[in-house]
């Protein structure tokens, strides 16, 4: 398997472009959706995977000058780390990254929702793989249920030992902490997955000792 010919460039303008949830009728998702980060990756230490950018379209985590509620309480806990971490720059200098796992938002009745199963798995299998492969990160945080789904749905494409297949079930609380290891191209890649970072989750604390782990196992 060799790395994607396309550069970053032009994976984000194929996302900007694509169709495909309006192609498979798949609906309850706002496409087409212009988000994309706004910094290229470059040297990637911990690359995390969210949910999908917001109903709200003045907010995004690479939107600085808008509130968003993911980077500011990410921020927040790298910063309880240790990582003195204020902005983007900041963020990336210091080798973090992050993508949504779904590209468009998801609607129900005019609100935010979670996701399909189907749409997780479509826009995995054509984007957040592509990107994921292009930035072969050293290690990489599972933030919730819909990133967990998508990891689901491309472990079966990637290199992922027998044991680890077995020690990942479909639910966060089943599977946050577990300490995985796949193999992407060819590099070995720690993957860890934890909860969507909401301060109303019982086990909020836990993210941080996660995060933790992972920079902990590449030495960070």
């Amino acid at each position: 398997m060799h790395k994607s010919t396309m550069n970053w460039h032009e994976l984000q303008q194929r996302i900007q472009r694509c169709t495909k949830c309006t192609e498979e009728d798949l609906t309850g998702t706002r496409c087409q959706d212009v988000r994309v980060p706004t910094t290229e990756p470059r040297n990637v230490k911990l690359l995390f995977v969210s949910e999908a950018p917001p109903l709200n379209t003045h907010s995004y985590f690479y939107y600085e000058n808008a509130p968003d509620r993911l980077r500011h309480r990410l921020f927040g806990i790298l910063g309880e780390m240790g990582c003195e971490i204020s902005s983007i720059k900041d963020f990336t200098d210091a080798g973090f990254y992050l993508l949504p796992t779904v590209k468009c938002p998801s609607v129900s009745e005019g609100r935010n929702a979670a996701p399909r199963g189907s749409v997780i798995k479509l826009c995995a299998e054509h984007h957040l793989k592509r990107e994921i492969e292009y930035i072969r990160p050293d290690s990489i945080c599972l933030l919730g249920r819909t990133a967990l789904l998508g990891f689901l749905w491309l472990r079966t494409l990637w290199d992922v030992p027998e044991q680890d297949v077995q020690e990942v079930r479909r639910t966060v609380s089943e599977a946050a902490g577990k300490v995985l290891t796949v193999r992407i191209l060819d590099k070995d890649i720690t993957v860890i997955p934890s909860y969507w970072p909401t301060r109303r989750h019982r086990r909020f604390h836990e993210i941080r000792d996660h995060i933790r782990i992972a920079m902990e196992k590449i030495h960070y």
